[in-house]
């Protein structure tokens, strides 16, 4: 296992992966960092097309799950590095990070417009959420119900941020998640293929589980602070409550649109 080892700064390999902790050069390089070895060794198996490469460090680079990783990344032709354990740190999003870390490059972007629909299908709307954990553990969600897409506004955290990375714990690289300008072009889009709106209100909308749903749904998610816009609420076919019975004042809103997506999915399998 003859790997090139990485001390310095000026390294191209530690700098690019450095690069790839800031959303602009994320956008410019059209790659993600994905950490933690079992996300990598799934990537090895599942979607090796977009490994760029592999740093590890060499204690983790020593143990056998290390080297089964090195093996198979090598036996793909993917390249691999060893790097000193202080440059990982700075590139590590994680407090106790395992050892190993890849770029990753985005999934190529689809147009909204070439999406094709079939005639049941759930697309997740994200309105200005701030919170890059929730937006992964919504991409995360979205994928497990098995959605056509889904859909951030400008102002929504950065999916591609190493926190919605890990929140999403892979599911960037199963469903698509396209950038639009406007909640109201997502919701031309959305018209235009015919889906049913769904928009989530904390009170004032039908109970969830009382709600009928049509084969194609939307299922718009806002703020966590300020929940959805005016347009996003006056536009719905539909307004949804969750309701809480007990002394919480509100659920979070990765928690509150896996219910939603989960009770939509519950209906198609009856």
């Amino acid at each position: 296992m003859n790997l090139r080892f990485i001390t310095s700064r000026q390294n191209e390999v530690y700098r690019f992966l450095k690069a790839l902790t800031e959303t602009h050069t994320r956008r410019k390089h059209g790659a993600f960092l994905l950490e933690g070895a079992n996300f990598v060794a799934e990537a090895l198996e599942d979607e090796a097309w977009a490994i760029l490469t592999i740093a590890l460090t060499p204690e983790f680079a020593e143990t056998e799950r290390g080297k089964a990783i090195v093996s198979k990344a090598q036996q793909k032709r993917i390249p691999v590095v060893l790097m000193a354990p202080a440059l990982f740190d700075e590139i590590s999003a994680t407090e106790t990070p395992q050892g190993i870390i890849a770029a990753i490059r985005q999934p190529r972007k689809e147009r909204l417009e070439s999406l094709r629909v079939p005639t049941v299908a759930t697309v997740t709307v994200l309105e200005g959420l701030q919170d890059p954990s929730n937006v992964g553990a919504i991409v995360r969600v979205a994928d497990a119900v098995g959605a056509l897409a889904v859909l951030y506004t400008k102002g929504t955290a950065d999916p591609y941020a190493p926190k919605a990375v890990r929140a999403s714990a892979g599911s960037l690289l199963h469903v698509p998640v396209l950038p639009v300008n406007s909640v109201g072009e997502a919701l031309e889009w959305l018209r235009a293929n015919n889906f049913q709106i769904v928009s989530t209100v904390p009170k004032g909308g039908l109970c969830v589980f009382e709600a009928e749903f049509a084969n194609r749904v939307a299922v718009l998610v806002g703020n966590e602070a300020h929940g959805l816009s005016e347009e996003a609420k006056h536009s719905a076919d539909l307004l949804v409550t969750i309701p809480i019975v007990g002394k919480a004042e509100s659920l979070n809103v990765a928690v509150a649109t896996g219910v939603v997506l989960y009770e939509i999915l519950r209906r198609r399998l009856q």
